[in-house]
């Protein structure tokens, strides 16, 4: 059932990665990411796509200023561009994003971690950023 948010999210992050190298619009990155494959996309895969970006789009700056609150001993701005692009498709995707199923989002993320990143200790990083993030936005909400 969330094969294709799980596809998504892979394309979100590469979108957001080429965005924070080279600027420009997010959808026109996107549509470059997709535009070989953009056949083998079912529409509900492609719609997600849009809305994941769409929202990060419209709250960047409320993501990022998120993050600056939760990372320990670390500036955004010193973060490479892939733990970038993870987070603050971590970020939406779990505070501003109707999702219910959360635990699904943090496990895509660190999947995504293992496979462009590959290093266990940016895995427990991403996971702790996340998770911090999250914890503390609940204590907001009781």
């Amino acid at each position: 059932m969330g094969k294709y948010r799980k596809k998504a999210r892979e394309i979100v992050f590469r979108t957001l990665y080429t965005y924070d190298i080279k600027g420009g619009d997010l959808f026109e990155i996107m549509e470059d990411h997709i535009k070989d494959i953009r056949g083998k996309l079912s529409k509900k895969t492609v719609d997600y796509i849009y809305s994941i970006l769409k929202g990060i789009d419209e709250h960047l700056p409320e993501i990022d200023d998120i993050l600056r609150e939760n990372l320990k001993n670390w500036r955004l701005e010193r973060l490479g561009y892939p733990e970038r692009a993870l987070l603050r498709l971590g970020v939406y995707e779990l505070l501003f994003s109707d999702i219910e199923d959360k635990g699904r989002v943090f496990m895509d993320i660190l999947d995504l971690t293992k496979c462009y990143i590959d290093n266990p200790d940016t895995v427990k990083f991403i996971n702790g950023v996340l998770s911090t993030v999250y914890k503390n936005r609940q204590k907001v909400n009781q």
